[in-house]
Order: structure tokens, then C-alpha cells, then sequence
């Protein structure tokens, strides 16, 4: 996979790292976020169960309000939301990723395909099997497994709620360096804990398996090369859902030719 032609990431001051954290509360407030997503949630909620009551519903108590097995009915569909689902200004933190890459960019990967869809990822409190994580991976795998050609996409995670040094997102800095030929991974998705995952899974890199935990502050995002080995946020709170936001966004190669 050529890294240099298909890193957004490249001319950053952070390329080698692969990751960096940005503050984006100058540009929109993080209550405003928060609050969106909780609706958003909420509406999901009382679609598929219509009679659950959600007196005082909030997202950290999530798990008090839905069980393993409804959650993944309710997961299913908070993984493929849109702008439009939201109730704030997306195009604002676009445009900080955007000045920050010094390159346009979009939800859709090409003119002619489907936008790219927003993520709301929620893991419930002690996760594991049915109460969700994601295995470790790449996220340009799938596109480049299934066209032979890495996507030109950079990674936004929000932290909402939950979020601390233990329960960030866990990345492994400088790994979209790494040669392929030193990463073992699987190609069809994988069964980990009695939960099947689409996911392509990485079982090891340069024959290690370490990983950091980045943890940014509310009203920070961690942005982040779609090369970078990342994945496996386990919730070890006792009582608190971990939710985080999750964009993925695309080089605009329409509006980059005609600047």
C-alpha cells in the first residue's frame, strides 16, 4: 500500500506520530455536541422501544436504561447516522480538519458514491462480547481489500462521555509507518468473544501487540491517520457508558481541482 500518495497525514508537523489532538471548542461548544448526540440517541431509543420509560435519560447512564441485547438492535443503526441526524453545525469541525490537513474534504469517497456515514460509538460499562468493542485494525483495509486501492481518509474520534485514561481510544503511534509485511492480520472480518465483527482484525505488528491510550478532554478530537493501528476501547468504568463521536472523512479531489 503506498502510504505517501494516500496519507492525508503527510505534510502535517505530526506524520510520523500518525495522530494528534485537536481542540476544536473555538469553533463549536462541546455542550452543544453533547447534547445532540443525546437526543439523537434518545429518538433511537424510543423508535425500536416505543414504552421504554427514559425519565431523566443521559448518556453516561445509558446502560441503565438499555440492555446488552437491545443495544444491539439500537448499535446497529447509531453506526450508519448522518449530518442530518444532528442538531449541530458538522461543516465547522470539517473545516478545522481541513485547515489543520491543508486539503479539501468530504463524506464521499468519490463524486458517484454514497456520503460517508457518522459513527456514535457506545460501549457499555466492563465491555466485552455483546457489550461491544472493536477489534484492532486499519481503517483503510476494507476499501483497499475491496477495490485494491487505500482510500484517502482521515479519522476524527470525539470523546462524549466516559472517556478517560483507560477507557480512551487506543492507537498505536507511528504504526501506519510500519511495512505490511510486518502486520498479521485477518482479511475477513473475525469472532472475538462470541461476537462476529466485519471489521478486518490485526493480530500483530513488527511482533508486538502494544498499544497507547489517547484520551483528549472534552472539546478535543483525535485525529488521526486511516493508516494508524488502532481499536480495542474497552469500557472498564463499573457504572458509566463510554460514547464517542466518529468521522471519517474523505479527500475532496473535485473541489482540490478546481481551487
Amino acid at each position: 500500500i503506498s502510504k505517501a500518495y494516500n496519507d492525508l497525514t503527510l505534510n502535517t508537523n505530526w506524520y510520523k506520530k500518525g495522530y494528534s489532538i485537536l481542540d476544536f471548542s473555538k469553533v463549536i461548544k462541546f455542550e452543544k455536541i453533547e447534547r445532540s448526540v443525546t437526543q439523537s440517541v434518545e429518538k433511537i431509543i424510543q423508535r425500536f422501544f416505543p414504552d421504554k420509560p427514559l425519565n431523566n435519560f443521559s448518556l453516561p447512564n445509558y446502560h441503565k436504561y438499555v440492555t446488552s441485547y437491545e443495544h444491539l438492535k439500537i448499535d446497529k443503526v447509531i453506526k450508519r447516522l448522518y449530518p442530518i441526524d444532528f442538531g449541530f453545525d458538522d461543516n465547522k469541525i470539517l473545516s478545522l480538519i481541513e485547515k489543520e490537513l491543508g486539503k479539501p474534504l468530504s463524506y464521499k469517497q468519490k463524486s458517484n458514491y454514497s456520503p460517508h456515514w457518522i459513527i456514535v460509538r457506545i460501549s457499555m460499562p466492563q465491555s466485552s462480547g455483546l457489550k461491544g468493542f472493536n477489534p484492532v485494525h486499519k481503517d483503510i483495509y476494507e476499501g483497499y481489500d475491496n477495490e485494491g486501492i487505500a482510500p484517502r481518509m482521515i479519522n476524527s474520534w470525539i470523546p462524549i462521555c466516559g472517556v478517560n485514561n483507560e477507557t480512551g481510544l487506543p492507537i498505536v503511534p507511528g504504526s501506519h509507518l510500519i511495512n505490511e509485511n510486518q502486520i498479521i492480520r485477518t482479511k475477513c472480518g473475525s469472532t472475538l468473544e462470541g461476537q462476529k465483527y466485519s471489521v478486518n482484525s490485526i493480530k500483530s505488528w513488527s511482533g508486538e501487540n502494544k498499544m497507547l491510550i489517547a484520551s483528549p478532554d472534552y472539546g478535543s478530537m483525535l485525529l488521526f491517520s486511516s493508516h494508524l493501528i488502532h481499536g480495542l476501547g474497552r469500557n472498564n468504568n463499573l457504572d458509566e457508558t463510554r460514547v464517542a463521536l466518529e468521522f471519517r472523512l474523505h479527500f475532496n479531489e473535485k473541489k482540490y481541482n478546481a481551487a
